[in-house]
């Protein structure tokens, strides 16, 4: 099975669920939207999955929200999950978004908006990566999680996960953490480690993942 077939299955899954969810329209979301950016080894994707375990939420990390927003089968057919004023609020929030300066191809930037908005309007989702916070509109963002960690603390947890010596797993880090920020830089217009842009920035090497748990159910309990 190729990618595509996978995110289409995956996708096929989705719909079927948002599909026995009761629709709250306050908010146009059906439960919480968890965006996560972490640092590069920061433990971030492990402590995502545990976050959506914890509080029964699908789990929509880079690969598939950028396979989904790359196919134009698949993105629209995601799209056309949204009733008819959810769909006419993408229209006019997407009118008033240009291609702008910092944008290399307004095509797969605008698919991935709509696959991130749509994803956000039937919440119950934790989504990793990609520049959820930045990119979904205002009223969409639920909460804003980035997870950070000291540099050493980083190319140690690297050095286990992916068996690299100290010097390939610092040039792992340090390559990762230049993409993610020119990336959001450039498509986001924004700097990935301002932590104005976030609820919350956890240091993952000095507060354990359950403590994360209980601090985000807190978060999400004063924001219902």
């Amino acid at each position: 099975m190729n990618t595509i077939d996978s995110v289409e299955r995956f996708l096929e899954i989705q719909v079927q669920e948002w599909g026995r969810r009761p629709e709250k329209r306050k908010g146009n979301r059906a439960g919480p939207v968890i965006t996560v950016s972490r640092e590069s080894g920061s433990n971030g994707d492990s402590i995502a999955l545990t976050l959506a375990k914890k509080f029964g939420l699908d789990v929509y990390d880079r690969k598939i929200v950028e396979e989904i927003a790359k196919d134009a089968h698949v993105s629209e057919q995601a799209v056309a999950t949204l009733d008819e004023i959810v769909a006419s609020e993408l229209d006019d929030w997407l009118t008033g978004i240009g291609p702008g300066p910092g944008f290399s191809s307004s095509q797969y930037m605008q698919s991935l908006r709509k696959v991130l908005f749509t994803v956000a309007t039937h919440g119950n989702a934790v989504i990793i990566g990609r520049g959820a916070n930045f990119l979904l509109p205002p009223e969409k963002r639920t909460l804003g999680l980035r997870l950070v960690a000291p540099l050493e603390a980083r190319v140690k947890n690297v050095m286990q996960a992916l068996r690299l010596s100290h010097e390939n797993a610092v040039k792992h880090v340090t390559q990762t953490e230049r993409e993610r920020r020119l990336w959001v830089k450039k498509h986001c217009r924004a700097d990935i480690h301002d932590a104005a842009n976030y609820h919350l920035v956890i240091n993952t090497a000095l507060v354990a993942p359950e403590t994360i748990v209980q601090i985000v159910k807190e978060c999400l309990r004063a924001k219902s």
